[in-house]
């Protein structure tokens, strides 16, 4: 199809593919960008692997960067979620004990739950809080392993997805309901940090093929 090649053009040397946003093409390493020249003490094919490897890179960082940015986005609204439930909990409690005094009503709270109604708010309004601090808390440490990525890519994004799964799997054990909560959303993020696993592997892979005296 004629948009099928949309961002790409020749290598004026070899006429292999190149991607609108590259310099230099990945085959030969020839340079396709007006006033851009190869280094002439760098073969060809090591500028290609150079390039090819930083695109991997770049990749796998976008990949653990997206994670970051959407835990923070998800924490904010699963906060307004969580927010509005646990209100709409306290109004019907309210509504349903109006009739009984204070005294009595955390009596009963107190042999119900072990709180009195002040308490239970408090411990319900709190959880949802915590919940907030500890998305904030994963955006920071996400946004730590796309800077970590720039050293090692592989062991950042492995790491992420380790700390996801392991997150996952605490938040199951302290409450089984969390398990089916947002589902495609939790494949959306494993899926994502597998991407940046296999973008960083590819890195890796490309960068032992490269003279280290060459490393760009």
């Amino acid at each position: 199809m004629e948009g099928s090649n949309v961002g790409v053009t020749k290598c004026p040397k070899c006429a292999a593919d190149v991607a609108a946003d590259e310099k230099f093409c990945a085959a030969c390493g020839e340079a396709v960008v007006a006033g851009v020249e190869r280094p002439m003490d760098v073969p060809p094919e090591v500028i290609g692997l150079g390039y090819e490897r930083d695109a991997r890179l770049g990749r796998a960082r976008k990949w653990l960067l997206a994670i970051s940015v959407i835990t923070l986005i998800s924490g904010f609204i699963f906060y307004a979620m969580g927010k509005d439930d646990v209100e709409k909990q306290i109004r019907d409690g309210e509504a349903q004990m109006s009739g009984i005094d204070p005294e009595t009503r955390d009596t009963l709270m107190k042999e119900k739950i072990g709180m009195t109604w002040e308490q239970a708010k408090a411990h319900d309004r709190g959880q949802v809080n915590l919940l907030l601090f500890v998305n904030i808390g994963l955006c920071i440490v996400y946004f730590g392993m796309f800077l970590w990525a720039k050293r090692n890519a592989l062991a950042a994004s492995v790491t992420a997805l380790l700390l996801f799964i392991a997150v996952i799997v605490v938040n199951g054990v302290l409450d089984p309901k969390t398990i089916p909560q947002g589902f495609l959303i939790k494949i959306f993020f494993i899926a994502a940090l597998a991407k940046a696993i296999s973008a960083a592997q590819e890195e890796r892979n490309i960068n032992k093929n490269i003279p280290p005296a060459k490393l760009m």
